[in-house]
């Protein structure tokens, strides 16, 4: 039988709980309903991948857990959450 880390590289999991993890986080902080969260989710996906590509093309020598720039990709998931909270509650005015 068949493993999950089988088809996708251990980083690429990482990278994915520590997106949903922070996009949780920011959820339970902010609030809203399951709308809410999925939209949340798919924020720090997106700046956690953002933020792995400009850490890449950057090299910079800050901390990374192997091929995972947790600095980057946090602060650019961070980032991406805060841009998605803005227009919500600027649409919602």
């Amino acid at each position: 039988m068949t493993t999950f880390s089988e088809f996708l590289p251990p980083s690429l999991i990482l990278s994915t709980v520590l997106a949903v993890l922070l996009a949780t986080l920011w959820y339970v902080w902010r609030g809203g309903g399951l709308r809410s969260w999925i939209v949340d989710v798919l924020a720090a996906l997106l700046g956690f991948g953002a933020g792995q590509l400009v850490g890449w093309w950057l090299s910079l020598p800050l901390p990374a857990i192997g091929q995972v720039r947790v600095v980057e990709g946090a602060l650019f998931a961070l980032l991406a959450l805060w841009l998605v909270s803005r227009s919500t509650i600027e649409a919602k005015t």
